[in-house]
C-alpha cells in the first residue's frame, strides 16, 4: 500500500465493516488515527496496514512506523 491518507469511508472499506466501527475503534483509540479537530479523521495508509498486519492492536503498529 502506498503512503497516503484515507478518509474513514475507505478505511470500512478496506475493513470490510460499517463507517460507525470505524468511529468506535477511533473513540476507544484501538486504531491509528490523525485527529483534524473534534469531528474529523484522517488515516495513514501505511499505519493502517501495520496495524492489520498486527492484527488490530497498536501495540507494535505504532513503534514500528
Amino acid at each position: 500500500m502506498e503512503n497516503q491518507i484515507l478518509v474513514v469511508e475507505e478505511v470500512a472499506e478496506l475493513l470490510r465493516v460499517d463507517k460507525q466501527r470505524i468511529y468506535e475503534l477511533v473513540r476507544t483509540n484501538q486504531l491509528p488515527v490523525i485527529r483534524l479537530g473534534e469531528r474529523q479523521y484522517r488515516f495513514d495508509a501505511i499505519a493502517i496496514e501495520k496495524w492489520i498486519k498486527n492484527g488490530g492492536s497498536l501495540k507494535n503498529s505504532v513503534e514500528s512506523k
